[in-house]
């Protein structure tokens, strides 16, 4: 990959990228200089005009031949990672990235600029490291964008017997807002729908709250389809992170309440993993068991059905019929 850069006091502000891949990964430094900034309109195909005044940093593994290169911006952008030594990007920096799906960087990142997701329609998944706390963006950018979100925190061991590596995933439904005008009164107001505000504002001081994350759920569940709630669900509860056990106790009621639902959608993911955690925390009922494996046996799922046929065996053996002899 070819970077287009600035040196700017002591540190490297990208300006351009080009490459072949839709997939973008930032050097941490360059020329032995830390990569701290990312300038305006980086990643934008909507760029007024380019930069002259810059320099070209050449990574390794580039192409045999360098016609294949193309400018990284808009349509050609799936999914960016930042090194852990940003710490700003800049305004519009992805206008118009329509293709742009994931983006990863750590809570160095602290200064997001203004529109920087603006058109960002396909941006669907954050993946944030947590080095120095449990501060990030993460607020700021969900702010900006108005489809579901998959945030996950990753929390790095810090030697201590207190913290140890861990993914916490969580589940921001989608919201959006509908100007809406009361014509006697000449009035015009936002109405918003969809539960992803609220959950939205589940930050404080730019930390997570937990607590407030899951006391959201009965609405969410009045609200959202099943897909984005058992995903929602089983983020918490296979990472119970700050997860009280009367929040704990509502999600596996919604499991058990809605056991032909939430298994038929995971099985139709191939998510034996988390129809292993239904079994793990003893949740299942025959009739959704027994709905479970018709379902894996109608989408021919032969690795859920042989362990949902074990698990049928184990929760409720037939009763053997006594026979009578004359």
């Amino acid at each position: 990959m070819k970077v287009h850069y600035r040196i700017q006091e002591y540190f490297i502000e990208i300006v351009r990228c080009f490459g072949t891949e839709p997939r973008v990964i930032l050097p941490e430094q360059i020329e032995g200089y830390p990569v701290k900034r990312v300038a305006a309109y980086a990643f934008s195909s909507r760029k007024d005009k380019e930069d002259t005044d810059i320099l070209v940093y050449e990574g390794a593994g580039e192409p045999l031949f360098v016609e294949q290169e193309k400018l990284l911006a808009g349509e050609a952008v799936e999914e960016v990672i930042f090194p852990d030594t940003v710490e700003e990007i800049g305004n519009y920096i992805f206008y118009g990235c329509k293709e742009l799906k994931k983006l990863e960087f750590s809570d160095s990142l602290e200064r997001i600029g203004s529109g920087a997701f603006t058109g960002c329609s396909n941006m669907g998944s954050l993946r944030v490291h947590l080095k120095h706390g449990e501060r990030s963006c993460v607020k700021e950018i969900l702010g900006d964008l108005w489809q579901r979100i998959d945030v996950i925190f990753e929390v790095q061991a810090d030697g201590t017997d207190e913290i140890e590596n861990r993914e916490i995933y969580l589940v921001f439904p989608e919201h959006y807002e509908e100007a809406v005008e009361n014509t006697p009164a000449r009035i015009l107001f936002t109405q918003h729908h969809g539960i992803g505000n609220h959950y939205r504002q589940c930050f404080y001081n730019r930390e997570m709250d937990y607590r407030k994350y899951d006391s959201l759920f009965p609405l969410a569940a009045a609200q959202d389809d099943t897909d984005v709630l058992t995903d929602l669900i089983f983020g918490r509860l296979c990472c119970s992170y700050r997860l009280t056990r009367e929040h704990e106790k509502m999600y596996e009621e919604y499991v058990i309440e809605h056991q032909r639902e939430v298994a038929g959608y995971l099985t139709a993911r191939d998510r034996l993993d988390l129809l292993s955690e239904i079994s793990s925390r003893k949740l299942w009922k025959q009739e959704g068991l027994e709905d479970a494996i018709d379902a894996a046996a109608k989408n021919e799922k032969a690795e859920i059905l042989s362990f949902l046929m074990n698990e049928k065996h184990l929760l409720f053996p037939e009763k053997k019929r006594k026979r009578f002899e004359l």
